[in-house]
C-alpha cells in the first residue's frame, strides 16, 4: 500500500504536466478558431444610485448621461454583445447637497467572457441640491387707466398665496410671485383669471421651479368718483331742414359721451345727456362737419374736452322715373344698314329726385353697338347712358332685334317727255229763212 502511494506521488507531476499541456493545446485551438478582439460601446446609460431623499441633480446640463465602454472578448461573444449587457452606475451615497463632488462611474457586465478594459468618462462632478417648498404672497400689478370720472380699489386676489417648489438656490432667487391685470377704460368692476409667475429682482421668470396655483382670480372694484358724472351722452342740436330733394342721413358725434365735473347736487339734477350749440342744416346739399361746444351750467365743466365734432350726412332723396328713348345705332360697316326693332324703348331710372326731375330727352341715350356683328338678324343688349348719380333699373325690352342688310343699289327709271297736240274743229251753221 505504501509502495502504490509512492508510485502515485512520483507520477503526479507527470500527470499535472500532461493536464496543463492538454489545457494549453485546447486554449490554443480555441483561440485559433475564436480569437479575442476589442470593441467599443459608446452609449452605455449611467444610472444614479443611493441619491439622498429630497435632492435633485442641480448640474444636469453639465452631466453626461452615458459613458463609452471598451471591452475585450472572443469575437463570437462580441457579435452577440449589446449596450444593454452593461450596467454603469454612480453611487451618490455620502454626497452632501450644495457641495460639488467628483463621483466615480462603475461599469460591470454579466457576461464572464467579457473583460472591461476602460470607460470614459470614468467619473463626473455631481452637485446635489435640496428640494424645498416656499409659500409666498402674490402681488398683482394694475396696468392702464380706468375711465375718467371713476375710481378703483386695490386688487383682491384669490387665493392670496402660492406654493413654489424647487431647488434651494433657485428659490433663493425668487423675490416675488405676481402677474398683471389691465383696467384700461373700465367703467365697471373688473374680474379676471391672471397667470402668476415667480420672478427675480429684475422682474424676470425664475425657471426650473414648480408652483401651485399658476392662475388666480383678481377683482378690481370700479365705482363713480364723487363730484363727477361720467358717460353723459352728447346730443347734437340740429336746426332747419336740407334743400328740396335732400334728407338727413346718419349723424355722429365724437366723442359721443363726456364726463362732467362739478357740485354733486348740481350734477344729480342734470339729465343723462347734454346738447351741443345749435347746428344749422338749412338748405344743405352735402355732408356737414361742425365743431361745437357743449351747453352746461356755469358751475359744471366738461372734463378733458373743449369741443365735439358733429358729422351730419345729407343724402339726396331717391325716386324713380320712366322715360322713352330712340335706339341709336353705332358701328355699322360702310355699305350696310341696320334696322332696329323696336326703334324705341322704355327705360326705368332711379336716382336723386332733383336730378331725375331735371332730365331732358337728350340726357338719356340708348345705344346699340354693332361693331362685331355681320349681316343677318341679331338680338343685341343695348347700352344706356345716363347722368351721374342715376341708375338704370330696367330696359323694356331688354334686347333689341337688329336686321343688318346691304344698302340696295338704285334702279334706273325712264324719263317721259309730255307732247301737246292741237286739234282744230270747224262748225258750219246753216240758217234757213222762211
Amino acid at each position: 500500500m505504501g509502495a502504490a502511494l509512492r508510485q502515485f506521488v512520483s507520477n503526479l507531476g507527470s500527470f499535472i504536466l500532461a493536464l496543463l499541456l492538454a489545457f494549453t493545446v485546447w486554449i490554443a485551438a480555441t483561440l485559433q478558431n475564436d480569437p479575442f478582439s476589442v470593441q467599443a460601446f459608446p452609449n452605455v446609460p449611467v444610472t444614479l444610485v443611493n441619491q439622498p431623499d429630497s435632492t435633485i441633480l442641480f448640474n444636469e446640463n453639465d452631466f453626461s448621461e452615458t459613458t463609452a465602454v471598451t471591452v475585450r472578448a472572443p469575437e463570437s461573444v462580441l457579435s452577440e454583445l449589446r449596450t444593454s449587457d452593461f450596467v454603469a452606475t454612480m453611487d451618490l451615497e455620502g454626497v452632501q447637497p450644495g457641495t460639488p463632488t467628483s463621483v466615480p462611474i462603475e461599469v460591470t457586465s454579466g457576461n464572464e467572457a467579457v473583460r472591461i478594459q476602460s470607460w470614459s468618462p470614468s467619473r463626473q462632478n455631481v452637485q446635489l441640491e435640496a428640494l424645498k417648498t416656499a409659500v409666498l404672497l402674490i402681488t398683482i400689478e394694475v396696468e392702464g387707466q380706468i375711465a375718467t370720472g371713476y375710481q378703483s380699489s386695490d386688487p383682491v386676489v384669490t387665493p392670496g398665496v402660492v406654493e413654489v417648489h424647487g431647488p434651494e438656490p433657485l428659490l433663493a432667487e425668487v423675490v416675488s410671485v405676481g402677474g398683471t391685470v389691465d383696467v384700461s377704460g373700465a367703467r365697471a368692476d373688473v374680474t379676471e383669471k391672471v397667470r402668476v409667475i415667480p420672478m427675480d429682482a429684475d422682474g424676470q421668470l425664475v425657471s426650473g421651479l414648480d408652483w401651485t396655483p399658476d392662475q388666480v382670480e383678481v377683482q378690481v372694484d370700479v365705482r363713480r368718483k364723487l363730484g363727477y358724472k361720467p358717460d353723459v351722452e352728447v346730443v347734437p342740436d340740429l336746426r332747419g331742414a336740407p334743400a328740396a330733394g335732400y334728407r338727413l342721413g346718419s349723424v355722429s358725434v365724437e366723442p359721443s359721451t363726456v364726463t362732467l365735473a362739478g357740485v354733486p347736487a348740481v350734477l344729480d339734477e342734470l339729465p343723462g345727456f347734454i346738447e351741443t350749440l345749435p347746428i344749422s342744416v338749412t338748405n344743405a346739399t352735402a355732408d356737414l362737419l361742425e365743431h361745437s361746444t357743449l351747453t352746461v351750467p356755469n358751475t359744471v365743466v366738461v372734463v378733458g374736452v373743449d369741443y365735439v365734432t358733429v358729422t351730419v350726412e345729407v343724402l339726396a332723396i331717391q325716386s324713380s322715373r320712366a322715360m322713352t328713348a330712340s335706339v341709336e345705332i353705332q358701328g355699322v360697316r360702310p355699305g350696310w344698314i341696320a334696322t332696329p326693332s323696336p326703334p324705341m324703348v322704355d327705360v326705368i331710372l332711379e336716382g336723386p329726385d332733383a336730378t331725375l326731375a331735371a332730365m331732358e330727352p337728350h340726357d338719356l341715350r340708348v345705344i346699340v353697338d354693332l361693331f362685331d356683328y355681320s349681316l343677318g338678324v341679331h338680338r343685341v343688349e343695348p347700352d344706356v347712358l345716363v347722368p351721374e348719380g342715376v341708375t338704370v333699373v330696367s330696359i323694356i325690352p331688354e334686347t333689341i332685334e337688329v336686321a343688318i342688310t346691304t344698302i340696295p343699289t338704285p334702279t334706273p327709271t325712264a324719263t317721259v317727255t309730255p307732247t301737246v297736240t292741237a286739234t282744230l274743229t270747224a262748225t258750219l251753221t246753216v240758217t234757213t229763212e222762211p
